[in-house]
């Protein structure tokens, strides 16, 4: 298998060879970095990032919220990953002293069509181990959020919010403190497998020699492992998500988190409320828009591979006769706040459009499979020297951690690795 595009001008290559590579350097593959050193203490690690600075798509676009694994079917490895990611992530937030709070959330149901679907999340929740989960009734919802309504709730007092960026840049700043590279404005175009190792061809024209990668690259995962030889038969589709904020003077009208109880029939959870810890703004969102750029944050972008991709592939029409309602009313939402207000204020009846101006956006990358299901749980790819974290949605920044010893002891079993008992926390 040759190098794609123009090989007339010379390419530069590392000389030295990486014991192993992770491309990605959002929180899971940051994260998976710290767990090979941890685990590998004597390999040479590399981190690489297409971005000037680390953390910039995923990770820095979320709404920070530390899940506690109420959604997620029991058995499921979502499931098993956010229960332990989580604990995972209290303790690295208290080891290096990161802030963040165990604020709370209310999932609300407002008519009674929804209490099934929310006894049905009690259950999950209670299966899933979540840390004091209660049902909770009207007058207790509106101690916990005075101007919520609802006739029933479930109350998760240990969800909670952090800065992820934060938890990041930390992880970094352990793999470079063990003398490991971290080197960004690496653009992984092309993963070469070879006999003896890995070439990782770079559009800088820079190639890096590894015996082993690990590709957590996010959106980019997908071309990446069709490029090492995978036929794959699912395709990243990127859905942009806006955010609508409060202004400063409403802000007293959450308190903390307000979920939705989520339409199993609609791939995503609907409008909520995140009250963020740097700066108690309250979020309201995001919405899901298909998009036709997998990294530009505006509307209306259009990268032509990428709407292409997106288009030539057949569970994307699959996906869309499904969903093409859902679609169409969430695209009419993204550009007309007023409606987008009136869904939250199924929830909030005191909010109203002067309260709110649009605010961030951030781009999920979800893995949609040929049947146009969209893929709900974690997923690798092994490919001889490569492993592929498929992917990773959320709440995948929550079970970072997590991820990261799944992926690692994995590749070990497939590999041939031996790993060390980890000291660190």
């Amino acid at each position: 298998m040759g190098v794609r595009g123009d090989r007339s001008a010379p390419r530069r290559t590392m000389g030295k060879m990486w014991d192993m590579a992770v491309v990605g350097g959002g929180i899971v593959g940051l994260a998976t970095a710290w767990e090979l050193l941890r685990t590998m203490p004597d390999a040479q690690i590399v981190v690489l990032e297409q971005e000037p600075e680390l953390a910039t798509h995923q990770t820095g676009h979320n709404s920070g919220v530390i899940h506690s694994g109420l959604y997620y079917r029991p058995g499921s490895l979502k499931a098993q990953l956010s229960t332990l990611g989580r604990r995972r992530l209290i303790d690295f937030l208290d080891q290096y002293r990161i802030p963040y709070a165990l604020s709370g959330k209310v999932v609300v149901a407002v008519s009674a069509d929804e209490l099934p679907r929310l006894m049905r999340l009690f259950e999950f929740g209670i299966k899933n181990q979540v840390p004091q989960l209660r049902e909770i009734g009207p007058e207790e919802l509106h101690e916990i959020e005075p101007h919520v309504v609802g006739i029933r709730a479930l109350y998760s007092p240990e969800t909670g919010i952090v800065d992820y960026r934060q938890v990041a840049l930390k992880l970094a700043d352990l793999i470079r403190q063990r003398g490991h590279q971290i080197l960004t404005g690496q653009h992984i175009r092309q993963i070469r497998e070879e006999s003896d190792g890995v070439r990782l061809i770079a559009s800088s024209g820079q190639d890096f020699t590894t015996r082993y990668a690990i590709v957590a690259a996010g959106i980019a995962t997908d071309r990446l492992a069709r490029g090492a030889g995978f036929s794959l038969q699912s395709r990243m589709i990127p859905f942009r998500g806006d955010y609508l904020v409060m202004r400063p003077d409403r802000r007293h009208l959450v308190r903390s988190l307000v979920y939705p109880v989520p339409d199993p029939a609609l791939p995503f959870l609907g409008v909520h409320f995140t009250k963020r810890l740097n700066d108690g703004a309250v979020w309201i969102g995001p919405n899901a828009v298909l998009t036709g750029a997998r990294n530009v944050y505006r509307r209306g972008a259009v990268n032509p591979r990428d709407l292409f991709e997106v288009l030539a592939f057949p569970g994307f029409w699959r996906m869309f006769r499904r969903h093409w309602r859902a679609g169409l009313l969430e695209w009419y939402r993204d550009h007309a706040a007023a409606a987008y207000v009136r869904l939250a204020q199924r929830y909030l009846p005191e909010l109203s459009p002067k309260d709110v101006t649009w605010g961030p956006m951030g781009i999920r990358a979800q893995l949609v499979d040929v049947s146009g299901m969209l893929v709900d749980d974690f997923r690798l790819e092994f490919h001889r020297r490569a492993l592929f974290v498929l992917n990773a949605p959320s709440p995948a920044a929550t079970s970072s951690l997590a991820i990261a010893e799944y992926v690692v002891q994995h590749a070990a079993t497939t590999f041939g690795w031996t790993l060390d008992t980890p000291k660190d926390p």
